[in-house]
């Protein structure tokens, strides 16, 4: 008798509420799948975040390879405790680049706000991984919120990137998979390149 009841019960709900029984069509903590990297999927005017290991390799994706010398530099990068090593590059490659270096956290965020706001270069990479997280918690979250209104402003692309998820703002936070091995190491950068992955990570807040 109470068996029926509760069946009954539940009919009523599902006819009253459909929409709170329905089952959906994808689950909720599916996880996006992998791609190509292009660096299309980092959207103008927007701020966007790359976190985890293989940064050095975007890097290297946004450069690539060129074979003749650019008249103009096509995107800036903003290093953050001056890790860029420009001599593992051809100077085909490094002639899209304007290279900003940066020994402090203060520093790191001056160059980035006078830059994204010049609104001349459309592609900036801001390269947080020099600091540790002691003082890049130090940013208060307005700075991130104001770069976010510049690239907007702008149409800039701004991409962060991050060993650990630290912009409450981006709308984009991807991880890289280069697919590394110890035979890696005798390709040439081209092929390594060709073998990166962008994966989604699901937004959360940032603390």
């Amino acid at each position: 008798m109470a068996t029926a009841t509760i069946e009954e019960l539940r009919k009523q709900m599902r006819e009253k509420f459909p929409q709170a029984h329905a089952i959906p069509l994808v689950a909720m903590d599916a996880r996006p799948a992998e791609q190509p990297f292009d660096p299309a999927y980092f959207p103008p005017g927007a701020v966007s975040e790359v976190v985890g290991p293989g940064l050095g390799m975007l890097i290297a994706g946004m450069l690539g390879e060129p074979e003749e010398m650019a008249a103009l530099p096509e995107l800036i990068l903003i290093d953050g405790g001056d890790q860029f090593d420009p001599s593992s590059f051809s100077d085909e490659a490094c002639s899209r680049l304007v290279w900003v270096r940066c020994q402090t956290v203060e520093e790191m965020l001056k160059a980035t706000d006078m830059l994204v706001r010049d609104r001349n270069i459309p592609t900036i990479l801001l390269d947080t991984c020099g600091f540790g997280s002691r003082e890049l918690r130090g940013i208060p979250t307005s700075a991130w919120w104001r770069l976010k209104t510049a690239a907007g402003e702008g149409n800039c692309r701004l991409i962060v990137m991050s060993a650990a998820a630290q912009v409450p703002c981006a709308s984009v936070r991807v991880a890289l998979n280069a697919r590394l091995g110890l035979e890696s190491f005798d390709l040439p950068r081209r092929d390594l390149i060709s073998g990166l992955r962008v994966i989604p990570e699901r937004m959360k807040g940032v603390n």
